[in-house]
């Protein structure tokens, strides 16, 4: 009898360990992007969450949730991922950018921010600045995209995931919400190509993974693939996923039929960075 008793005490010990970690897990800190400019404008609403793991590898991924550039998906493309990544023991910083209304450099410039605030932090936070990669679904995937072919050395990411991205500002081919908002109703077309991500690739862009269903009737599933031809043409190590159905913003729903494999290719492809 006393020794079932231990075994009991001590699996109730483990489970109690294992949900004080998980809660610990959770836990964020929220970080405004810009206090040098509290109260002017917008910049209030600009900030990240940083969701860190038990026992860390280093390794980092600032996310960028989507909503066409006209509202941010927090929760379902942002913080509901933080479990997922930590418990690879990869940091997860949320990017909660400013909305552009036009303005198309603003969410570039939250997104350059937020690596900079990252590298800063990176010995607090036990975060090797070399494996700090970003991550971006729909719109959210667009940012991603510009910062990996816009960035200086010192910004860019060590690797990009991009799910269901926007990708081009090209008209046939783009969500023309995504553009309207960031490029204006009629942007010229020298802005309209400065953000066509297929048309920035350089061989110095990060590797990228990406994944899209085939029957996305919201983002075109072509903004990926022709990213990726443009990355393969420049010799980027790209791994390109593109499952038959199901839609758009799926994240990490449970009704995605895919979710258990592209999850697991993500998790693989992660390990090799």
């Amino acid at each position: 009898m006393k020794t079932n008793n231990r075994l009991q005490m001590l699996a109730l010990l483990l489970l109690a360990s294992i949900y004080v970690n998980a809660a610990r897990a959770q836990q964020s800190i929220e970080l405004p992007l810009w206090p040098e400019k509290a109260g002017t404008e917008d910049y209030n609403n600009a900030l990240v969450k940083v969701f860190l793991p038990a026992g860390g590898n280093g390794m980092a991924v600032i996310a960028c949730p989507g909503g066409g550039y006209s509202y941010l998906e927090m929760i379902k493309e942002g913080t509901r991922f933080a479990s997922y990544f930590n418990e690879q023991g990869i940091a997860l910083i949320v990017l909660q950018y400013r909305l552009p209304k036009g303005r198309s450099g603003v969410p570039l410039s939250d997104a350059r921010r937020a690596m900079q605030l990252v590298k800063e932090h990176a010995a607090e936070w036990h975060i090797n600045k070399n494996k700090i990669g970003i991550m971006g679904s729909s719109a959210g995937g667009h940012l991603a995209a510009t910062l990996s072919t816009h960035a200086n050395a010192d910004e860019r990411p060590a690797f990009q995931v991009l799910l269901y991205p926007v990708i081009s500002m090209e008209e046939g081919l783009t969500h023309p919400g995504s553009r309207k908002e960031l490029l204006g109703a009629n942007p010229d077309a020298a802005l309209v190509r400065e953000y066509s991500n297929e048309q920035q690739v350089a061989a110095t862009n990060p590797p990228a993974f990406i994944v899209a269903s085939d029957d996305d009737k919201t983002v075109s599933s072509l903004n990926s693939v022709l990213y990726y031809e443009a990355l393969h043409k420049k010799n980027v190590s790209a791994e390109l996923h593109i499952y038959p159905k199901g839609g758009h913003g799926w994240a990490l729903n449970d009704n995605f039929l895919y979710k258990t494999e592209w999850t697991a290719a993500l998790k693989k492809w992660l390990q090799s960075r």
